[in-house]
């Protein structure tokens, strides 16, 4: 498919952008092409669409159900007793709502983690967004559990088929949920088949804690230990790390997700250490986690409370500045997923979104990058493109309302 977005305003000049088979291949005033299909424009903003580096999609469906509650006792007495009642079906339209907030929100993909991924994976390919996902990892240190996820693993790696879109990688849960053998396995599993691995990574200082006490090292060393440091590795939450842990981190390339608004809601107790990782030049990505940590998927508004919390923390205003979080935001260091871009220029990825500047949180524009991470937010954005599709145009987007309905019920039906 061909498209034309014509009369758009990027960075402050009135440009025409042609689209054709997923990739921008022209950008210039008074495009002339026939195309599939045109879309006119005028008065809207166009920028790179953003990229949700973590997220559990399908726990929309548990939005709000467990409120205002510590980590353990908020996963051990809630959410994983909550998540046993979760049917396929739930999955999937879970993931479906996930999807349609995110696009109704600027959001073209997910870092996802979640159970019964296939469905999951059905629902991003059904919604239009690009993603990447696979099998939830567990064995909560019962050998027979790590039998079966080695065995749903292996199915998964070898029988689901995955796409440039929508990626494959292996979701080990985390250092408390899986033993040393199993991180062990999914390390030569992931670097035998060339797959990244996604981890929450040093959440709370229990976590650390009960490492030390447990294997005598901190958890960036045991995952060194394991063979998982060397495994294109995306580490969610990253925030209890000492100075060595940040060298181990940039010497093996990981790339790291900051989650301010899930960590902050959970009083993980301590912040992201932003500014020792930029020194070291680790890779980031910004994510919502879930709905039930979170609880939405607005970008936008994790952009400027990520921004808030750093300033605030270090009592310095130019920390986290503007242009920073939004190229994060915007996919800048994800290179490990392929299937994106950050910009908006002739050769990328076509992930885009057209802003209305009539909107009044982007009214004046000063600077509009400003605008866009401290007063703008899910509702300013028009039109969705995500590999050349238009996702959403005039905030209107296909099966919006059966998914709501199916949620809706499914919710009533299991809680």
């Amino acid at each position: 498919m061909s498209l034309l977005i014509k009369n758009a305003v990027l960075n402050d000049i009135k440009s025409d952008v042609l689209i054709s088979k997923g990739f921008i291949t022209n950008i210039e005033q008074n495009i002339d092409n026939s195309t599939d299909r045109t879309i006119n424009a005028e008065g809207k903003i166009i920028i790179p669409s953003l990229k949700n580096g973590h997220s559990h999609s399908g726990m929309t469906i548990l939005r709000g159900y467990a409120d205002d509650m510590k980590l353990m006792p908020w996963l051990q007495e809630k959410i994983w007793p909550a998540e046993a009642k979760l049917t396929p079906e739930a999955i999937y339209w879970g993931t479906r709502l996930a999807s349609l907030e995110m696009i109704k929100s600027g959001t073209t993909f997910c870092n996802d983690m979640y159970f019964n991924f296939e469905m999951s994976q059905k629902a991003y390919i059904d919604s239009g967004i690009k993603s990447a996902s696979g099998p939830a990892l567990f064995d909560f240190f019962d050998p027979i559990k790590a039998e079966e996820m080695k065995s749903n693993c292996n199915y998964a790696v070898e029988n689901i088929n995955v796409s440039q879109n929508n990626s494959l990688t292996l979701a080990a849960h985390s250092i408390y949920t899986l033993s040393k053998e199993s991180l062990q396995w999914i390390a030569h599993l992931a670097k035998s088949k060339n797959i990244p691995v996604h981890i929450h990574l040093s959440e709370t200082g229990n976590e650390v804690n009960e490492c030390i006490s447990k294997y005598g090292v901190r958890p960036v060393e045991l995952l060194k230990k394991t063979g998982l440091l060397d495994t294109h590795l995306i580490a969610a939450h990253t925030i209890w790390l000492d100075d060595h842990e940040i060298d181990l981190l940039a010497e093996y390339n990981v790339t790291v997700v900051h989650n301010p608004v899930s960590n902050m809601k959970i009083s993980t107790g301590g912040v992201f250490p932003y500014q020792k990782l930029k020194e070291k030049n680790i890779k980031m990505m910004l994510g919502t986690d879930s709905c039930a940590s979170n609880n939405n998927l607005d970008m936008f508004e994790d952009m400027k409370i990520a921004a808030l919390l750093h300033k605030f923390h270090n009592n310095d205003p130019e920390i986290m500045k503007a242009e920073e979080i939004f190229d994060i935001a915007t996919g800048t260091e994800a290179s490990i997923f392929p299937q994106l871009s950050s910009k908006i220029e002739v050769g990328a990825h076509a992930d885009c979104i057209l802003l209305d500047q009539n909107t009044p949180a982007l009214v004046p524009s000063h600077n509009i990058t400003s605008n866009l991470v401290y007063s703008a937010n899910g509702s300013c954005v028009d039109t969705v493109i995500c590999n050349g599709e238009v996702l959403m145009e005039n905030r209107k987007i296909k099966d919006e309302e059966e998914i709501l309905n199916q949620v809706r019920s499914i919710s009533n039906k299991l809680f």
